[in-house]
């Protein structure tokens, strides 16, 4: 046929939509964007979108009624679903009038034959590579990186610095403190528990629900206690997990979830079998030496981090 119809949805399933392609333009090309925007409106490492011009024998068909609209820059609109917070796609229309649309293909049901996985974009961004320096390929194919970062000279962290997280928005800002002491590990569960009692565990998650509630493939996740949390006035981490513009979703029986109402970043996942623990999306976080007003050394925050290296989270969900 000479078109092909795709659809998507998101988590809660509350916000569905389906576009047009011409059959011909398969298998169609795909960019991880790893720029700050990008971070801070999804809580990932990069975004993993498809850009797609759409014309009269295509087209898009959506309910606008469900989704929340962000706009993340002069041109650029982005649209995550009101009930979950999943990024759907992004909407852009330059000084010439022409008009882009970027989908998540996360969340789109295709073969995987329908796309071209082909570059690192705005990855010097991350000031050290974050997720392209782990995914140069992807099966037998190179990804193309632009726009790399330059070398770190140090991954440690500064004497005086922090850790800060917030959205793009800022209507979620927050602080992480490091393990006081190796003691605070005693009770926490194993399978998130570092080596280096000075670091917090981290991963990168390729689970179903993570998948759609982001509405990228690969989720990024610390896991810091609730008691080395801060909100920006001083405040303890509030016991309900919700503050500034945050919203929650309930994915799973015991698991609860927030992001960001206003820009739709991924924030935090809280599973009633790990108290005390709460799980931050990476892509928030960055380090932030306040004595000097300088950003840290890099997007995988490997001073603070102890990533796990034996593969990925929930892998059997990405099949």
């Amino acid at each position: 046929t000479p078109t092909t119809t795709l659809t998507a949805h998101c988590h809660c399933d509350r916000t569905r939509l389906s576009f047009i392609v011409l059959t011909s333009s398969l298998p169609i090309p795909v960019h991880f964007c790893h720029c700050t925007i990008c971070r801070r409106t999804h809580g990932t490492l990069a975004s993993i979108h498809a850009r797609l011009k759409l014309g009269p024998t295509t087209g898009v068909a959506v309910d606008l009624t469900t989704l929340t609209a962000y706009r993340s820059s002069e041109n650029v609109t982005r649209y995550f679903c009101s009930t979950c917070g999943a990024q759907l796609y992004d909407h852009s229309k330059n000084d010439a009038g022409e008009e882009n649309y970027y989908f998540a293909v996360s969340l789109i049901d295709a073969p995987e034959s329908t796309w071209d996985f082909k570059r690192h974009i705005h990855v010097g961004s991350t000031r050290d590579g974050g997720l392209a320096s782990w995914l140069p390929r992807i099966g037998d194919l190179d990804i193309t990186t632009f726009q790399p970062p330059p070398t770190l000279t140090s991954q440690s962290r500064g004497p005086d610095a922090k850790l800060h997280a917030r959205c793009h928005c800022n209507g979620i800002s927050f602080l992480i403190l490091p393990p006081s002491s190796p003691a605070v590990f005693f009770t926490t569960d194993p399978t998130v528990t570092p080596t280096d009692k000075s670091k917090w565990y981290a991963l990168n998650d390729v689970c179903h629900s993570c998948r759609l509630v982001s509405g990228c493939a690969i989720v990024s996740w610390m896991f810091p206690l609730a008691s080395h949390l801060r909100l920006e006035n001083g405040l303890a981490w509030p016991a309900d997990h919700v503050f500034g513009t945050a919203r929650k979703h309930r994915s799973s029986e015991g698991v609860e979830r927030t992001f960001c109402g206003t820009c739709g970043a991924t924030v935090a996942y809280v599973c009633e079998e790990r108290g005390g623990m709460v799980d931050v999306a990476v892509g928030l976080v960055d380090e932030v030496d306040w004595d000097k007003g300088e950003e840290g050394r890099g997007g995988r925050l490997e001073g603070w981090l102890e990533w796990r290296r034996d593969g990925l989270g929930f892998k059997e969900d990405a099949v």
